[in-house]
């Protein structure tokens, strides 16, 4: 997918069709340069300058420059004053340790979620993930991609544990780039037969549940991120 479709994709739904609700110019500015970054459409290393990415996103320098903060903040880039923004590297050992405090994280808040969770709620979580996995019938990674992103929103919402949710959302993001990096493409229908399984669970409003089916999908993927690891 070239980077101008990156760009344009999150102005639609899933069946290209009305516009979702209007989002603020620095949150436009955030969710497409942290796909961009995350489906190395902007490559580990990158050094790209402010003018550059303002073209990129199509907003002002303002918004641009606030969604830098937030992703210096995450680790996706490095700001340098007067020179201009690296992409991050990729590195095996801080993908691990991103995974290690995911795990609990995420255990966490599939708890919250499948206490809280309202009934349109869990039916939404459902769809995304059967949406997931048509996605990977299909072999469409980037569709793939952005529907975990959205699960991984929604599921967050459904918890109403901001705190756990902040903690987690850049590790999401660092796992899914490293997804990207050891073209685990192999791995779409697997790791999306458990996030339905995880969905499911969640559905079922038992949070010992939704937290072994948690813990499942974190181990499936450590599993298949150290076996490409290794063999590269």
């Amino acid at each position: 997918m070239s980077l101008r479709s990156v760009l344009e994709a999150d102005a639609y739904d899933d069946h290209g069709a009305a516009p979702q609700p209007a989002l603020s110019l620095t949150e436009i500015a955030y969710r497409r340069l942290e796909e961009a970054i995350v489906t190395l459409s902007l490559r580990p290393g990158a050094v790209l300058t402010e003018a550059q990415l303002i073209d990129m996103v199509g907003v002002g320098r303002t918004p641009v420059r606030e969604a830098l903060i937030r992703l210096a903040q995450q680790g996706l880039v490095e700001v340098l004053p007067r020179k201009g923004v690296v992409v991050a590297g990729i590195n095996a050992i801080d993908i691990m340790a991103a995974l290690d405090a995911r795990e609990v994280l995420e255990r966490l808040i599939a708890g919250d979620a499948a206490r809280r969770a309202s009934p349109r709620e869990r039916i939404g979580i459902v769809e995304k993930a059967r949406a997931m996995r048509a996605a990977a019938l299909e072999g469409d990674a980037n569709a793939y991609m952005r529907l975990d992103k959205e699960l991984d929103a929604e599921v967050a919402a459904a918890a109403r544990s901001p705190y756990a949710t902040r903690a987690v959302e850049p590790l999401q993001a660092l796992i899914r780039r490293a997804w990207y990096h050891f073209e685990r493409r192999d791995d779409l229908l697997p790791a999306a037969g458990h996030h339905v399984a995880f969905a499911q669970a969640l559905a079922t409003a038992d949070p010992a549940a939704a937290m072994t089916a948690s813990d499942a999908l974190m181990a499936h993927l450590r599993s298949g991120l150290l076996a490409t690891i290794d063999r590269d």
